[in-house]
């Protein structure tokens, strides 16, 4: 008697999708107890952010106690007028604001490393395993392969900069008298979410890219920041010597004009305007988004 052989031991889904808008949760759910799994990595790549959030969150409780404190003397003239110059002072150079655009931009590249870290290896990981074979033989399309893939790396990449940016809000709001914070810069907190959401789907889509094209983890670690470190000095070049708009070729200035718009902070100097670096930006996610449906079909036909 002899042993029968199946080679084709998976095959695409023929039957009827069922409609329910999240069947993309099982594969974010399971790649996130996955990653969490890596406590060492987190905490090398988190606690830096950590630790930067409660210096910045001491600032700003440090800022309006101090404010507090002094609108509750009773003061001459003179020493008003002093009071004034020293609030107005304090008031421009430790602006919540600011706090916030400048913790975004420095934080921003930081960030970016613990998101590649940990989404670099979704699409070639399941490639070189073979994995996909037994996700596209399952009841789900190749959107709730990309959304279950997109979540995971939203999560660290919300993580790194929506969290930190909310907690200094959060403490600007309860420590500023009569939450003045809230009641005056309340759109600060939709800024914040704006940019933060915007940050999370450049990134996100620029390591989701390198990934679907390498064949390692490790390669498309290295295809994400080649890109970032190389993009910085050519775009610079070709800024300087032929026209500004080629400073938006760099992803990361990109991020950092469209931070300043976002916020409202135009700095008078800044060589990059928020017009081109929209449009780079945009160009950039569709490119990507094409090239990874491209991609993911390819492996779904192979499957």
């Amino acid at each position: 008697m002899k042993a029968e052989t199946h080679l084709e031991v998976y095959r695409r889904f023929q039957g009827e999708l069922r409609d329910d808008p999240l069947r993309f949760w099982p594969l974010t759910a399971t790649g996130l107890r996955t990653a969490l799994k890596q406590r060492r990595a987190l905490l090398v790549l988190y606690l830096p952010a950590l630790i930067v959030t409660v210096i910045l969150c001491f600032v700003v409780y440090i800022k309006f106690t101090a404010m507090d404190a002094l609108q509750g003397k009773k003061l001459d003239f003179e020493e008003q007028l002093v009071r004034g110059m020293v609030l107005a002072q304090a008031e421009q150079m430790l602006s919540v604001v600011n706090i916030i655009l400048q913790f975004s931009k420095g934080m921003g590249s930081f960030a970016l490393l613990a998101v590649t870290w940990f989404a670099s290896g979704l699409f070639c990981e399941d490639k070189k395993a073979g994995a996909h074979q037994l996700y596209f033989a399952r009841p789900i399309t190749r959107l709730d392969y990309f959304l279950g893939k997109f979540l995971i790396a939203s999560f660290f990449a919300l993580c790194a900069m929506l969290v930190p940016l909310l907690a200094v809000c959060i403490v600007a709001s309860v420590t500023s008298p009569e939450w003045s914070f809230l009641k005056q810069e309340w759109d600060v907190f939709l800024r914040v979410i704006a940019f933060s959401l915007l940050w999370t789907i450049v990134t996100c889509s620029l390591v989701l890219l390198a990934s679907s094209l390498a064949s390692r983890r490790s390669f498309a670690l290295l295809g994400v920041f080649g890109f970032v470190m190389l993009s910085v000095p050519v775009a610079g070049l070709l800024g300087d010597f032929v026209d500004h708009d080629f400073y938006a070729l760099a992803l990361l200035a990109d991020l950092d004009a469209l931070a300043q718009h976002v916020f409202g902070k135009l700095a008078p100097d800044a060589k990059l305007a928020a017009g081109p670096a929209w449009t780079a930006v945009t160009a950039f996610l569709l490119f990507s988004w094409t090239v990874i449906g491209l991609r993911l079909r390819r492996l779904e036909v192979v499957a």
